[in-house]
């Protein structure tokens, strides 16, 4: 964690010094929040005795910061260097339910019924990412789009239970101490620039997030100013 912190720092130093001596920089700096997907869908099951009911993915709404800085190539095209951190001391569940219809010859048996449910908990999450940005300047309006790609570091709290109904089953463990993990992010949204003097601006933008490897969705809106040095 500490290396990706100090690549960051050494990015966005570099990425500002370019841009200040192009005179085409802009830093953004704002508010954020975040719908996060913090658990899949669950496994799907194709026995045709077996019943599946339940809540398919575990939201939860996350409030954090965003910051990004930009350099641009021309008046129209940039590249944008963007960081987030999100945070919650809320948890957010799902519980799946699958009845299992059996067959029994030649006194007919009760269906058997199993209940899954999981927590995920105290979410730490930042993204790290970077990619071209296309902005339209037109008067005190600067709409922009925008594709980034980066990294995404998370640290949840985790747990699980499972009853089995008519067996005297009941799985429930303590919780799972929180876990970290890093994931390839990718992003795609854009925004508006509105221009309130010459060289500051207020900033709405809107960004889907998809984590690969989990196939976890995420929609994330941020708002505040940037400030263009040198316009």
């Amino acid at each position: 964690m500490r290396r990706c912190w100090c690549g960051l720092v050494m990015a966005l130093s570099s990425v500002a010094m370019l841009g200040q001596d192009a005179a085409k920089v802009e830093i953004f700096g704002g508010f954020s929040y975040a719908n996060y997907e913090l658990l899949s869908a669950g496994s799907s099951f194709s026995n045709s005795n077996e019943t599946v009911t339940g809540n398919p993915s575990g939201r939860l709404g996350l409030y954090g910061w965003n910051a990004s800085v930009g350099v641009g190539l021309n008046s129209w095209f940039s590249v944008a260097t963007d960081v987030s951190g999100y945070y919650s001391n809320s948890s957010t569940s799902t519980t799946n339910t699958v009845t299992i219809n059996n067959t029994c010859e030649p006194v007919a048996c009760p269906p058997v019924t199993e209940q899954n449910t999981n927590v995920a908990s105290n979410p730490r999450i930042y993204n790290f990412l970077l990619g071209p940005q296309f902005s339209y300047p037109h008067s005190k309006l600067r709409p922009f789009a925008r594709f980034l790609v980066g990294g995404n570091h998370s640290t949840v709290t985790r747990s699980d239970s499972v009853v089995i109904s008519g067996s005297g089953i009941n799985l429930n463990p303590a919780a799972i101490p929180a876990q970290a993990s890093t994931n390839f992010t990718m992003a795609l949204g854009g925004g508006v620039d509105y221009v309130i003097r010459r060289n500051l601006a207020w900033r709405v933008a809107a960004d889907y997030l998809t984590n690969q490897g989990t196939e976890q969705n995420h929609v994330r809106v941020s708002t505040g100013l940037v400030w263009r040095p040198g316009s």
